[in-house]
């Protein structure tokens, strides 16, 4: 079912999303626009009440898939509603031929959207390739996987996973990112920074909880960039052994992502 998390904004959950026995949930962010027609973020797996549910607040317009880790639901998704227009990071073309006929997000495009959405290519992770937003009406920041906030609604399994990880029970990037797939540091920063000049207080991610007290405003995305000032550096100790055993973790219970870190280092 959809719920709204700010005016003419809406989320959609799949609480039991799991890949490789990890259940990390997955949420699908809609912008209601000012004509009407629906901005849909990152695309769940369909269903009738879903479809149903979409259908009762509009007409989806826009499908955006913000980084190329979230493209599983997008032709299912398109099929559906076929007179959408399709949003891709240019690192899915090869990802989804199928998807030949999307567009790609890129900046300093003229996106029919800008008026209402804001949106930044964040740099220094060019495997990611993950595309922020920014909707100034609700002061909502849409991130998908450059912070995750796993909490003990999961499975024990996963529990103990995001724990090694990092992002248990906190607001953050994981080890895994700060490690490997965060490849220029100093690009990421001038993303951070330039992202930090948007008026947000709230904060959406794709997976975990959600950032929605007015009170926190921006403290998490300075909390990130904090714990990102200390990445790319040499990994000794209990570090070192706790990313081999999650990278190990991910070579058995999570192929499609293993094959992602192995072509990012």
């Amino acid at each position: 079912m959809i719920k709204e998390f700010a005016e003419n904004l809406c989320l959609v959950e799949d609480e039991k999303f799991s890949v490789g026995g990890l259940q990390i949930g997955s949420r699908m962010t809609i912008v209601r626009m000012n004509d009407g027609n629906l901005f849909v973020h990152s695309p769940i797996a369909l269903s009738k009440t879903i479809n149903d549910s979409i259908d009762s607040i509009g007409k989806p317009r826009f499908i955006i898939a913000p980084n190329t880790m979230h493209h599983l639901f997008l032709k299912q998704f398109y099929d559906q509603y076929s007179d959408t227009e399709l949003y891709i990071v240019p690192g899915l073309r090869k990802k989804c031929p199928a998807l030949s006929h999307a567009k790609d997000l890129v900046d300093g495009t003229d996106y029919p959207w800008k008026k209402e959405i804001k949106q930044h290519h964040v740099k220094g992770i060019t495997k990611l390739e993950e595309v922020v937003f920014f909707h100034p009406q609700s002061k909502t920041l849409v991130l998908t996987d450059l912070a995750f906030y796993i909490t003990s609604e999961r499975s024990l399994f996963t529990c103990l996973f995001f724990r090694l990880n990092g992002v248990y029970d906190k607001f953050g990037p994981s080890r895994i990112f700060k490690h490997f797939i965060l490849k220029n540091k100093s690009e990421f920063k001038k993303s951070l920074d330039y992202i930090l000049t948007w008026n947000f207080e709230r904060i959406i991610i794709s997976h975990g909880k959600l950032i929605k007290k007015k009170r926190k405003k921006k403290k998490e995305m300075m909390f990130l960039l904090k714990l990102l000032s200390k990445s790319n550096v040499p990994v000794h100790g209990r570090d070192q052994l706790l990313l081999l055993f999650v990278d190990k973790v991910h070579l058995v219970f999570w192929p499609e992502y293993s094959s992602f870190l192995t072509k990012a280092l």
